[in-house]
């Protein structure tokens, strides 16, 4: 007959197959570019001073992952931000990416505990074994959230539009299970003698 100690390592063996697929999930073999559709807005500050944001050009170049882990997302993002101030005194352009992750994982425990107990012999005549060995196989999962990449900011000249031009910058989500989310933001701020103000157009949402 197995002894407590066989069992519980075929148990854990169990438990470590179980939670394999989170960490080594195949990753895609080739990249992927998906083409973003552009996105434009035109705001009047309350002084009356037009002022534009927008983007165009983005694309998302899904990259496989180089730890070949399911849990890692890779992205090789591009595009142009741009903005135009028609009056004001000055202003900023700012572009990045808001990344959220559904589901990340904590730290991760697998493996075997002695549990010690005392027994009756005259009410279990048939245990002699004082020791059981308990498996453990703890993942600890975590409410995803929702990170800021910022990318660029240019002081902007009113009356000249402003662009920032991003090519292949990196993005990389660790310990991720579920899916990856990208959109992209773009801000002008607005700075006059009596008001400030901003605008800001985003991006659609994709996946990685």
């Amino acid at each position: 007959m197995p002894s407590n100690l066989s069992r519980a390592a075929a148990i854990a063996l169990g438990a470590i197959l179980a939670c394999a697929p989170l960490f080594a999930s195949p990753p895609r073999a080739t990249a992927e570019i998906v083409p973003m559709p552009p996105h434009e807005k035109t705001f009047v500050s309350p002084n009356g001073i037009s002022f534009m944001v927008g983007n165009r050009d983005e694309t998302i170049n899904r990259i496989p992952p180089l730890n070949m882990m399911g849990t890692t997302r890779e992205a090789l993002v591009s595009g142009v931000a741009y903005g135009r101030l028609d009056g004001g005194t000055a202003g900023k352009l700012r572009v990045g990416y808001h990344v959220g992750c559904a589901v990340e994982i904590g730290g991760s425990t697998i493996g075997v505990t002695p549990n010690f107990y005392y027994y009756d012999p005259d009410l279990d005549p048939g245990n002699n074994d004082p020791l059981a060995i308990a498996p453990v196989a703890t993942l600890n999962l975590n409410p995803g959230q929702v990170t800021d990449v910022a990318m660029m900011e240019k002081t902007m000249v009113p009356g000249k539009q402003i662009n920032l031009g991003v090519r292949d910058y990196h993005i990389r989500v660790n310990s991720c299970t579920g899916p990856v989310t990208l959109r992209q933001y773009t801000y002008v701020y607005l700075e006059s003698e009596d008001t400030d103000d901003s605008g800001a157009v985003f991006g659609d949402s994709t996946w990685l």
